[in-house]
């Protein structure tokens, strides 16, 4: 055996601490969704994990930067799904493709999106909002080219994303992962809404 191969990478405090940082903050945002933000104070976060105060304010400095994170994650997990090349025959079939892995994103990864952005201030509140907007334009986009192939109703493409994106929003304030629903049905019935209400009608193609 290669002496070489049993030697441990060494040992890395940053990323170990990026890791940690990420599970306590996925953590924090679960207790939101649960309590409301506001309901939810840094102690509160601290039972939940299982850590003293000050161990928590290791991670992180308040609760305002736990937030601006956990939109920022979601955000930047958004952004890669639509950066990978959309399968699909149509805008449609594309569309609804991204926003099932929406779904599955806010479902399973841990990853939230939370609505409280009115909460944070100054430049994280701008920063968030032009995260939202990138991935608002980038969606818009999708729809327009459903509208171009014939595979989804003409319209204001705005609107219609700001429908259905304003549902995908509330997901986390409700979603439960011991309820009844898992995340694959609930993206079957989002996917399933979605389709009625912006496909374009067998007769629009043509007129």
């Amino acid at each position: 055996m290669n002496a070489s191969a049993t030697i441990k990478a060494p040992f890395d405090r940053d990323k170990q601490f990026a890791a940690k940082r990420r599970a306590v903050i996925l953590s924090a945002a679960s207790a939101f969704r649960r309590r409301g933000y506001h309901n939810t104070s840094m102690v509160d976060i601290a039972k939940t994990l299982g850590l003293t105060k000050a161990a928590l304010y290791y991670y992180v400095r308040n609760k305002e930067e736990i937030l601006f994170e956990s939109h920022l994650m979601a955000y930047e997990s958004m952004e890669a799904i639509l950066k990978r090349p959309q399968a699909g025959e149509d805008g449609l079939e594309c569309l609804e493709n991204v926003f099932r892995e929406f779904v599955s994103l806010l479902t399973q990864s841990g990853v939230s999106l939370l609505t409280d952005v009115d909460s944070l201030s100054g430049k994280g509140r701008e920063q968030i909002l032009a995260r939202r907007g990138k991935i608002e334009r980038r969606v818009i986009k999708l729809v327009k080219s459903g509208q171009k192939d014939g595979s989804i109703q003409r319209g204001d493409a705005r609107l219609q994303v700001f429908f259905f994106m304003g549902a995908l929003n509330w997901l986390n304030a409700w979603y439960d992962s011991e309820g009844r629903l898992k995340g694959d049905d609930i993206a079957d019935h989002f996917v399933k809404q979605l389709r009625s209400g912006i496909a374009a009608d067998i007769g629009e193609i043509d007129e």
